[in-house]
């Protein structure tokens, strides 16, 4: 009985999955996750078209469908048209002609998004309802743990090891898209579960590597990574096919090759029987809010919907001049910005990076080439999405990092001690734990994750500003203050209360920023400060700080003239930071006989927009004096 134990591990393994996804049925996934995110109305629609109808065509039995479970509908699917293949046999050479034929869209069209994530989760569908694809999302993040802490206590010790390990993956924001019902993990977990296939046996010591020892985990690691590739096109096959080169025999570097191109070709070919098209990004490709094709008679595909097919970026910008002159701002922001930067998001992948380039004399050939892989990832998304690099949409973090962000992991040079991986614990709890804790409430309302110490002391990525977090409140993001020229308020935080007028109140006792974005570079910026009660307003625009103390009923007029601005591009204006903070405040309701004002207010600032010449040099603030209400 002892000797055929093992022999029943993978089926007790099978048998956990399945009733794992079974028990999905007990999640009300539209109610636990509320509204649609990101990407999810497509991938969510493949899923249930595989499961029910066994195919990847759009039509009207998918939208009913899908209505059914979300009442408002497949917000922000993405479609476009549908061909077939046609061989035709003729005498002469070639004997047999294909032709690619379109179908009416009237009849079907295909679903715009890689179909490799929708494969696989179809299963799960089919067990657990949407349930099962929360479940697909636990198992693939569970075992990423596992591969992580086990590499990292092959290169740092048992406990070391196990807090490196399991904080890489739950001291980021990787959890949080656990909860999304998008590719987000399951590209994540390709690409770390390649590399460790990969790796792990070059680490570990002979008697833990198991059955990870083999040859065939680097033939496996290329078929993962040709999947990814597929599903999430990126560079981060090279140091495989780098490393390996020079490692190995030239028959296994050729058979690891080959799987690789297999594996990546096959899923395009079939992208090409489904679809028509070898490209699910290209083509006429649309997106739909609202209302979609099918919803009725008069919904037809091509008067709706916008297009496209280049997916979240303008062609014309790659290695424009605007963009490499922004190129050095981006850069900053994506290491350390507020809503999308490594540093709050990915914290623990940054201080092994950090620790590599501190032991770099003793690094290996496979870790300078995974390290060129993620530094060429980064480079192809500062300037391929130069306005968009942190995945559009307003995600929590940086999205379209998460499939790269498993290289970081493998950087980890060896012998590294318990401090240091208790401060990548520490420090990565502190600026994604709220988020990891509540990953439904995080994912639903990412403005308010940055609305927290320590991420609030961090810049705000002003490249980016329209697909920042806050754009996705449209009561607090590209506000429009003034019509002409216009003006386009974002409010970072809770502390601004909405606009009254071209003015806002601020809360008493609290810090708080906005962004004003211009169409003209300011060359004067007005504000007059009232107050109810004795307050002291300190505040930054764009590197102009003052202060003002203010008597009860207090008004004062401060005018500031911009130390610098930020050219963005032709389109996105000028942004301008700023930053206010307050002593006192009161609240209307305690004060004002029939208010029922709650708020605790601090100051109220109205602003005034200037962008003629300077003129005469400006005069230092008025004094602050009573008046005002």
């Amino acid at each position: 009985m002892t000797a055929a134990a093992p022999g029943w591990r993978p089926w007790l393994a099978v048998a956990a999955v399945v009733g794992l996804a079974i028990l999905g049925r007990a999640i009300d996934v539209p109610k636990t996750a509320g509204k649609i995110k990101g990407d999810e109305a497509t991938y969510i629609a493949m899923a249930l078209s595989l499961t029910h109808d066994g195919d990847l065509k759009y039509a009207p039995e998918d939208l009913a469908r899908f209505e059914r479970e979300y009442p408002k509908g497949p917000e922000g699917i993405f479609l476009k048209r549908r061909f077939v293949w046609r061989a035709h046999l003729q005498s002469g050479w070639p004997f047999v002609r294909f032709e690619k034929a379109p179908v009416p869209a009237t009849e079907s069209l295909s679903y715009a998004k890689a179909l490799a994530y929708p494969m696989l989760a179809a299963p799960f569908v089919a067990l657990g309802g949407l349930g099962g694809m929360l479940v697909l999302n636990g198992l693939l993040l569970a075992g990423c743990v596992w591969c992580a802490v086990r590499f990292c206590q092959a290169r740092a010790g048992p406990v070391a090891g196990w807090i490196l390990g399991a904080g890489f993956i739950v001291a980021s924001v990787v959890p949080v898209f656990g909860v999304w019902l998008t590719s987000e993990i399951f590209n994540f977990a390709l690409v770390l579960f390649a590399y460790f296939l990969w790796l792990y046996k070059l680490v570990a010591p002979a008697e833990s590597r198991g059955s990870f020892g083999g040859a065939w985990t680097n033939v496996v690691a290329a078929i993962l990574l040709g999947v990814a590739t597929y599903s999430k096109p990126g560079v981060l096959v090279a140091p495989l096919i780098v490393a390996g080169f020079f490692q190995w025999s030239r028959r296994h570097w050729v058979a690891v090759v080959a799987a690789f191109v297999l594996a990546t070709g096959a899923l395009f070919a079939v992208n090409t029987l489904v679809t028509g098209e070898w490209n699910y990004q290209g083509g006429d490709r649309k997106t739909f809010y609202d209302r979609y094709p099918f919803s009725d008679a008069t919904a037809q595909y091509d008067l709706m919907g916008s297009g496209m097919s280049t997916n979240d970026t303008d062609p014309g910008l790659v290695f424009a001049p605007t963009t490499l002159r922004l190129l050095p701002v981006n850069a900053w922001y994506f290491l350390v910005g507020r809503d999308a930067g490594l540093v709050p998001f990915y914290f623990p992948g940054v201080l092994i990076a950090a620790l590599w380039l501190t032991h770099w004399r003793r690094s290996t050939l496979w870790q300078w080439a995974t390290a060129l892989a993620c530094a060429g990832s980064i480079a192809v998304l500062l300037v391929y999405f130069p306005f968009t690099w942190n995945g559009a949409g307003g995600p929590p973090g940086n999205r379209y990092f998460l499939s790269v962000y498993p290289t970081m992991l493998f950087l980890l040079p060896a012998g590294v001690g318990l401090g240091s991986a208790v401060v990548a614990a520490v420090v990565g709890v502190a600026f994604t734990g709220a988020m990891v804790a509540t990953p439904f409430t995080a994912s639903a309302e990412t403005w308010r994750n940055v609305g927290r110490i320590p991420l609030r002391w961090l810049p705000i990525e002003l490249t980016i500003v329209d697909d920042l977090p806050v754009r996705l409140n449209l009561s607090r993001g590209r506000i429009i203050l003034v019509h002409d020229p216009t003006v386009y308020a974002y409010l970072m935080d809770q502390n601004t209360y909405d606009a009254e007028g071209q003015g806002y109140w601020l809360r008493g006792g609290a810090s708080t920023d906005m962004v004003m974005r211009t169409e003209q570079p300011l060359t004067r910026l007005e504000l007059d400060i009232t107050t109810r009660v004795p307050n002291t307003v300190t505040f930054d625009v764009a590197g102009r700080s003052q202060r003002v103390d203010l008597p009860e009923n207090g008004y004062a007029k401060v005018r500031v003239a911009p130390r610098n601005f930020l050219e963005v591009h032709k389109g996105y204006g000028y942004p301008y930071v700023l930053h206010f903070e307050t002593t006192n405040g009161f609240v209307p309701a305690h004060t004002d006989p029939g208010s029922t004002d709650a708020r605790y207010l601090g100051v109220f600032v109205r602003l005034s927009f200037m962008y003629g010449p300077q003129g005469e040099p400006l005069a230092a603030a008025p004094p602050a004096k009573p008046g005002g209400g």
